[in-house]
């Protein structure tokens, strides 16, 4: 008899796992690629505005955002019929020296950073902007690597600057 019992509860218990299993709320933990419920999956970015006299940032800032939305998987970048278009426009780079050594030469530089970007539907319709600033510094002592510790200090700023926006693109959508 309660051999019978067990292979009944047993049963019961198995049906009532299937019952639970397929009849469950249908959460999911996965959502649709891109922003706004998926309307905006694909963007196209155009080369950033640059309103500096430094030649060449806005490619570095074009490339840093570009790499970054990539990297997110919400979104195809620079398809042809885009769901909507990044624009940006670099507003302000400054570089001032921070740090001199005892003959009053500077030794460090630091490069700021302004960038304004803002989000369109492919209909032209504004969705929102935003507005970023960083600071980086880099060495001078050395005139042979000045230029180029420049343009890393640039990318790696910018690097920080996509990777705040990417940031800010998951927790507002």
């Amino acid at each position: 008899m309660t051999m019978i019992k067990t292979g009944r509860i047993k049963k019961l218990f198995f049906v009532t796992m299937l019952v639970t299993l397929f009849c469950s709320c249908g959460y999911q933990l996965v959502r649709e690629k891109g922003i706004f419920g998926g309307d905006i999956s694909s963007l196209y970015i155009s080369v950033f505005k640059n309103s500096t006299y430094e030649p060449n940032i806005s490619q570095y800032v074009t490339d840093a955002f570009s790499k970054e939305l990539l990297s997110t998987g919400l979104f195809t970048v620079n398809k042809e019929s885009s769901d909507g278009y990044l624009q940006g426009t670099v507003t302000k780079i400054i570089m001032k020296p921070t740090s001199l050594n005892i003959v009053g030469l500077a030794i460090e530089k630091n490069v700021s950073l302004d960038v304004d970007i803002a989000l369109y539907r492919k209909n032209g319709s504004f969705v929102k902007r935003w507005a970023f600033s960083d600071t980086e510094t880099y060495r001078v002592d050395n005139i042979d690597y000045e230029e180029y510790n420049k343009k890393d200090a640039i990318k790696r700023l910018s690097g920080r600057m996509a990777r705040r926006f990417s940031s800010f693109l998951l927790v507002d959508y």
